[in-house]
């Protein structure tokens, strides 16, 4: 299988499943004797493995995941060894569906019914019966829709998984000729190549089939013009794209002054349509508080940025939005950050994941995540990692689950490692909470997993939805 020196450095950069509404079904319905539909959720369980190129059955889906060997390939294995718990909305077991998911699919079908509103379905990772080290991945009842979800328990000789391939990709050479403007030298863009400045204009390129190839001109390190390359040939300049030859608008751009104070750090780049693009990172001075021009095409349309950055308080933030006719970076003013570190209290019989540090009055999703690495009577080492995704409302905490675990039952006094992440936003949908869910499980061995199918759709909730990204 994958060792875990892969997995701590996965980026698998493909996208999710689509499925339903985070507010309505999951993979379909039921109706039963009073016609009340009954929400269905399948979720599909596979052990990421490392294979020789080419060996194997030739029907499995690859994964593109950052960190294999040289030589290598990661395919998927069926997994059905795995248990599956679930709990209240007080953190208390309620049922075991670890034998209903299906021997040969890997795919557990559960219903709404089988878990509380407010409750959790928990899937406990160990690599054998005997052993101590435990992985978990805990998700509200209210985040769930169909869902691969990657376990890392070895599942001996079983078949691979075969559904949602990767979308297509196009590699071939992108070509423009210059126009009247001096120009020494190009970059050429897509979500699959990334090629830095170099004198020729024509260079091989990878990009999905309805994705453009964005070709910056330089002269002397300046950017003085650029084109989009829609068609890809088999040979170097056998199709010339124009350059556009579009006056660009230069503007300093600001940020909200409620941030600049809180900013040790910030870039920016810009997003068309479904995709993003290097334009121009954007520089901000720190001490002088003052930024760099921007160069921005108005000629162009549907533009959306996203503006990385570190506040003073210790959040990383990735926060997406539209760019209208100037850009002013700002985070929500509904959000608040403050440097107080997350912690765990045993409160009114339960334990909770305390994130005093964030509050959001919109809607919001945490991920939780605590260590604990402690040594029984008998010398033996007893590890759990957990990770819990959970809708917050404002001011309120994190139920843990009890997972009742021998000697891993006390997170108030042993666990360490806390940390947690966020996505705020106006309104949620099953796609920003997959996006959240993946991104930032990209350690875990325990996870939601997005499989090679529907890259453009991913793209694009990641490039053009409004939402804010924090982490600490």
């Amino acid at each position: 299988g994958v060792t875990k020196d892969l997995k701590m450095k996965k980026a698998i950069i493909l996208p999710v499943l689509a499925s339903a509404m985070l507010s309505g079904c999951g993979g379909g319905s039921d109706s039963n004797s009073d016609s009340t539909p009954s929400t269905k959720y399948e979720l599909q369980f596979v052990q990421l493995a490392e294979r020789n190129i080419g060996a194997g059955p030739t029907n499995c889906t690859l994964f593109d995941i950052d960190g294999h060997a040289d030589g290598k390939e990661i395919y998927a294995k069926l997994a059905h060894d795995v248990t599956v718990k679930t709990y209240d909305t007080n953190g208390n077991v309620t049922g075991d569906l670890s034998d209903k998911v299906n021997a040969e699919t890997g795919v557990l079908n559960i219903t709404g019914n089988d878990i509380e509103d407010g409750g959790y379905v928990s899937v406990i990772n160990s690599p054998s019966d005997s052993s101590m080290l435990y992985d978990v991945l805990s998700i509200q009842k209210e985040l769930l829709s169909d869902l691969v979800i990657e376990v890392d328990r070895h599942q001996g000789n079983v078949s691979c998984y075969t559904a949602n391939k990767a979308a297509a990709l196009n590699t071939g050479y992108a070509s423009v000729h210059p126009n009247a403007t001096a120009v020494n030298a190009y970059a050429f863009s897509s979500s699959q190549s990334e090629l830095a400045a170099d004198i020729p204009a024509s260079k091989e390129v990878s990009a999905f089939n309805n994705e453009d190839v964005l070709v910056r001109a330089y002269n002397s390190d300046v950017l003085v013009d650029y084109t989009f390359v829609q068609k890809l040939t088999l040979g170097a300049y056998d199709e010339l794209t124009a350059l556009s030859s579009e006056a660009f608008s230069h503007y300093n751009w600001s940020i909200d002054q409620a941030l600049t104070g809180q900013v040790l750090g910030l870039s920016v780049r810009l997003n068309r349509g479904d995709y993003s693009y290097p334009w121009l990172d954007a520089v901000f001075d720190i001490s002088s508080g003052v930024t760099t021009d921007f160069t921005h095409v108005a000629a162009e349309n549907s533009w959306s940025y996203r503006a990385e950055g570190k506040t003073n308080s210790g959040w990383d933030f990735k926060h997406n939005d539209t760019l209208s006719s100037s850009l002013n970076v700002q985070l929500p003013t509904e959000l608040t950050l403050s440097a107080n570190d997350p912690s765990i209290s045993y409160v009114a019989s339960n334990f909770k994941f305390q994130a005093p540090g964030i509050d959001s009055t919109l809607a919001r999703l945490q991920r939780s995540s605590y260590y604990i690495d402690v040594t029984d009577t008998d010398g033996k080492t007893n590890t759990l990692n957990h990770v819990i995704y959970s809708s917050v409302a404002s001011g309120d905490d994190v139920i843990i689950p009890n997972l009742e675990l021998a000697n891993l039952d006390d997170p108030e006094l042993d666990a360490i490692n806390l940390t947690v992440a966020v996505l705020s936003a106006d309104t949620l949908n099953t796609e920003l909470t997959k996006l959240f869910m993946h991104e930032n499980a990209v350690s875990d061995l325990v996870s939601v997993v997005l499989t090679p199918a529907d890259t453009v759709k991913n793209n694009k909730t990641r490039n053009t939805d409004t939402y804010t990204l924090l982490n600490r």
